[in-house]
């Protein structure tokens, strides 16, 4: 039985202690890891591998500090077959501990700016994987967040202090700001506390109840792991949400209002053949990464309405998928 430990940083209020989640597949767990594993899981099966059977994943998801540790155990006592890290930090933690493992990531932006690959069609180390561009489309997904809401005024973008793909995104997230008309306002972020807070301190006003106020999530691990939470405090306090991946419009609410990118999940499937070929004993470092396609625009309806707004028509017409 080969063994996959998938790492995620995250914010979530969990035990006093971080811990691996064992054999996840077996506990029927999926549903409530990260998008990117279910993907990973259906990818694999179209490849005839089935979990549980030749092949398990165990999940790690903490803070950064503490994951490094974990990872470095975890390594140490289970020799992983390979390591599925799903962002930029968790492939530098993984790869800052564990130099003979193979990596495979389903969505880094910058591989070669952050120190992942030497280039990326030959990677030169032991990691490989997909990219979604989710930092270069950053300003794409601003300016249909001002066409979904029109009477958006201001911007409040949600991320970490020095986290590369958001850090990068910034002018280019600026000169969309202004295209788009919307006061663009980064707010840092470190936790699950610093998040509440700030969307706490948020209040919308609006001629004829229209919001003018809105949240914008960044390509950001620690912002992304608290993405139900987000959805869950902006829809009490009637604030439009847009996040950089469509995985978070869902039919049932709490939801994001909108979303655009390649929905994880589709990421996930995407990184599977790598996967598959690094179990084979393909290195890592013969895989070229490659982008991935499957951009969506996804909107909500039903979360629309309970912020009090309606979405335009051409919203309605234009969008890849409206739910609600």
């Amino acid at each position: 039985m080969q063994r996959i430990l998938a790492i995620a940083v995250g914010t979530s209020p969990g035990k006093d202690r971080p811990e691996v989640s064992r054999d996840v597949i077996k506990g029927g767990r999926v549903a409530e890891l990260r998008p990117y594993i279910a993907g990973l899981i259906t990818g694999l099966e179209k490849l005839g591998r089935k979990g549980g059977e030749n092949y398990e994943i165990d999940y790690a998801t903490c803070d950064l500090a503490g994951l490094k540790k974990l990872v470095k155990a975890y390594c140490d006592e289970k020799k992983p077959d390979a390591i599925f890290a799903m962002s930029t930090s968790a492939l530098k933690c993984a790869m800052s501990v564990c130099k003979d493992v193979p990596i495979i990531f389903p969505s880094i932006s910058d591989p070669m700016e952050d120190g992942g690959a030497q280039t990326n069609a030959t990677p030169g180390k032991n990691a490989t994987g997909v990219r979604a561009m989710r930092r270069q489309t950053a300003p794409d997904c601003l300016e249909l967040f001002k066409v979904t809401v029109p009477s958006l005024k201001t911007v409040y973008a949600l991320h970490k202090p020095a986290y590369g793909p958001a850090a990068r995104a910034m002018s280019n997230l600026k000169k969309a700001a202004k295209r788009a008309r919307v006061a663009f306002k980064p707010v840092l972020v470190k936790s699950l506390k610093d998040i509440e807070k700030a969307i706490s301190r948020l209040s919308q006003t609006g001629k004829d109840g229209k919001p003018e106020v809105g949240v914008f999530v960044l390509p950001d691990d620690v912002v992304l792991s608290a993405s139900q939470k987000i959805c869950e405090a902006t829809q009490e306090r009637r604030i439009p949400t847009f996040f950089p991946a469509t995985d978070w419009v869902r039919a049932k609410t709490p939801s994001a209002l909108g979303g655009y990118g390649v929905p994880q999940r589709t990421c996930g499937e995407a990184a599977a053949p790598y996967m598959h070929k690094v179990l084979q004993g393909v290195p890592a470092n013969d895989l070229p990464i490659k982008r991935v396609g499957g951009f969506e625009w996804a909107v909500n309806k039903a979360v629309a309405q309970a912020i009090g707004i309606s979405l335009p028509d051409s919203v309605i017409k234009a969008a890849d998928r409206v739910v609600g």
